[in-house]
């Protein structure tokens, strides 16, 4: 008879695998001709899990594509339950949970990579005991969903786990990493030269006439991530040893892409942000890297520019004229509104200094110089703020001071230069987002924040294991 072969050798019958197949088909075969996108539906959640299981780095790759550069108004509009119920990155951030967690008992993890996935996880718990208090106390279900999926972002710090703990699987995670780059920086463009209008809530498209230039447009579907990416493929490089054309061709892509959108947010603060960054690699790297990155961040300035005044004349004048009125803030209605929504917002902590006001939870302002009326509004621009809005300061200080320790942490001698420098890749985003939050709540946005939990992880990597010597039985 024909048999499957189990873990331990052990043979199955068929039938055992084939007999539950049976009613699945029948169940499906009904579905599908009575509610056949509800069947469809399903099918692709189980191809998705399965995926989760298969082949976990691609899986991964997938939910940051979701996260990272679909608009999340577009993942809505095709989901199962408006705002509050699924979506495809609710899907796969899900499917990658339940297929990791078991593996995360099997690997081998040091202590500090413990210890920061208990404190992520007590965070997450404490986002879910707050979205419950939000909507009992009257929030939107879709406004509290979406802050809700913003924090649970952080969940890949499981997820990633196992991947960096396996060399095989290590790999594919960092090639998965600069398709998402090249994709990322091919999606900025897009937006740029297609003019794309702002999506939804402005997650996505471009925004017209930014203050202090003359008609220049802003990306805004990427925003957190161009800097991040420009970062860790300029690590990756300036650790002389990816010897590949492909691979420095792929890596190149990756900064060069991501550099040109990044200029063409017209972001100061990123723009400031990703020059902190760089100097933190130039200052964890050794001699030779320091040098590597200089001269890579050089030879792309000097390719890249020329190819932006061609393609896009008053690009480049515009990046001046912006970067130059960072002089002008005092007169600048951005900072303006900016200082009248902290203080709404920091009167809210005041009043749930430890408990938080509950995700969903707003706030009313208004800036009656620009002859706005006050209304409310979930939103703030200080990301340490928002935290502490909503999920109260211990728990907001809990996440600051995890992201901090990654930061600060050193690596292991054993790593290889090229894990290396993609550690410090990996601490050179976590400290640009740090410090963005000042002025733009990363913590809030779903777009960076399963990026950052990917960070975490990676800033703690470690030495891979040596192969185990077991012969598996025949």
């Amino acid at each position: 008879m024909t048999t499957l072969i189990g873990r331990r050798g052990g043979r199955a019958p068929v039938a055992l695998v084939l007999v539950p197949m049976i009613p699945a088909a029948a169940v499906f075969g009904a579905l599908i001709a009575a509610r056949p996108a509800m069947a469809i539906g399903l099918a692709a959640a189980a191809a998705v899990f399965a995926l989760a299981f298969l082949a976990p780095a691609t899986h991964l790759t997938l939910l940051l594509v979701a996260t990272a550069i679909v608009p999340y108004d577009l993942q809505n509009a095709y989901g199962f339950g408006g705002g509050a119920g699924l979506i495809m990155s609710d899907v796969l951030l899900i499917s990658a949970f339940v297929a990791a967690v078991p593996a995360v008992f099997r690997v081998p993890l040091s202590p500090r990579l413990l210890l920061a996935a208990a404190g992520i996880g007590v965070v997450l718990l404490v986002a879910v005991v707050q979205a419950a208090r939000g909507y009992q106390a009257g929030a939107p279900a879709s406004l509290t969903g979406y802050e809700l999926r913003s924090l649970l972002g952080w969940a890949t710090v499981f997820i990633v786990l196992p991947l960096i703990a396996d060399a095989e699987r290590r790999r594919r995670l960092f090639t998965g990493l600069v398709v998402v780059g090249i994709l990322l920086g091919l999606w900025g463009l897009i937006q740029y030269f297609v003019n794309i209008p702002i999506i939804g809530g402005g997650s996505s498209g471009v925004r017209q006439d930014i203050n202090f230039t003359e008609g220049a447009r802003s990306i805004q579907g990427g925003l957190f991530g161009f800097p991040i990416a420009f970062l860790l493929g300029l690590a990756a490089l300036s650790a002389g040893t990816v010897r590949g054309r492909l691979q420095r061709g792929a890596l190149l892509a990756v900064v060069s892409l991501n550099g040109i959108a990044l200029l063409l947010t017209y972001q100061r603060t990123f723009w400031l942000a990703a020059i902190i960054g760089f100097l933190f690699l130039v200052v964890r790297a050794g001699r030779g890297q320091r040098v590597k990155a200089i001269l890579f961040l050089v030879g792309a300035a000097v390719v890249v520019l020329p190819v932006l005044a061609v393609t896009s004349p008053g690009a480049l004048t515009a990046v001046q004229q912006r970067f130059l009125s960072l002089g002008q803030y005092s007169s600048d209605d951005s900072v303006r509104t900016r200082i009248v929504e902290t203080r709404a917002v920091a009167a809210a902590v005041r009043d749930a200094p430890l408990g938080g006001s509950g995700l969903g939870a707003q706030v009313e302002f208004g800036w009656p110089w620009l002859q706005v009326e006050p209304r409310p509004t979930p939103y703030t621009h200080n990301g340490y703020l928002w935290l502490a809005w909503k999920l109260g300061i211990p728990a907001a200080l809990l996440l600051v001071l995890l992201a901090v320790w990654a930061i600060a942490a050193r690596g292991s001698p054993d790593l290889s230069p090229l894990h290396q420098r993609v550690r410090h890749g990996a601490q050179a985003g976590l400290l640009l987002s740090l410090t963005v939050s000042l002025t733009f709540p990363a913590f809030r946005a779903m777009a960076i924040t399963t990026t950052l939990g990917i960070l975490l992880a990676l800033s703690f990597m470690g030495p891979l294991a040596p192969p185990s010597r077991a012969v598996s039985r025949q």
